[in-house]
């Protein structure tokens, strides 16, 4: 398996050496869907499509109900959803309630399995013919 990436144009306009500079980008030519997934799944095992796209949009109601009761999802392999919540500070204990909490937020933190793989992937550089890639075009691409 392997990443792959384009190189890309950008102006950078924090840091030492702030300018033009040129920067890999990972490139995704396509998404992969649930149905797909479940196709695969399928196709490897015994189960029928059906039940296992059953089960993965089980699976997906099941988590994102974990999450926004307040629990954290841990996958052995994959890793965990953990939610969090971004809030104001305040200089007193008591002016900290809900009205200080900006939002509800998901984050996902890979299992220590799942990162040495992905430490191990291979990249391979993806030739494009697209504006703003591979800095090819004079202008300059702003983020």
């Amino acid at each position: 398996m392997a990443i792959n990436y384009v190189r890309v144009r950008r102006r950078i306009a924090v840091g030492q050496t702030p300018g033009v500079k040129f920067l890999a980008r990972c490139f995704r030519s396509h998404d992969v869907t649930m149905d797909t997934i479940a196709k695969e799944i399928s196709n490897a095992t015994t189960v029928s499509y059906p039940d296992v796209l059953a089960c993965l949009k089980a699976l997906e109601i099941a988590v994102s109900a974990h999450v926004l009761n307040g629990s954290a999802v841990k996958f052995n392999y994959l890793g965990h959803f953990i939610p969090s919540i971004q809030a104001k500070a305040c200089d007193t204990l008591e002016e900290v309630d809900i009205s200080t909490i900006k939002r509800a937020k998901c984050r996902f933190y890979p299992s220590v399995a799942f990162m040495k793989d992905l430490a191990k992937t291979q990249f391979v550089l993806k030739d494009l013919e697209v504006k703003g890639y591979q800095g090819e075009t004079p202008e300059v691409i702003e983020p």
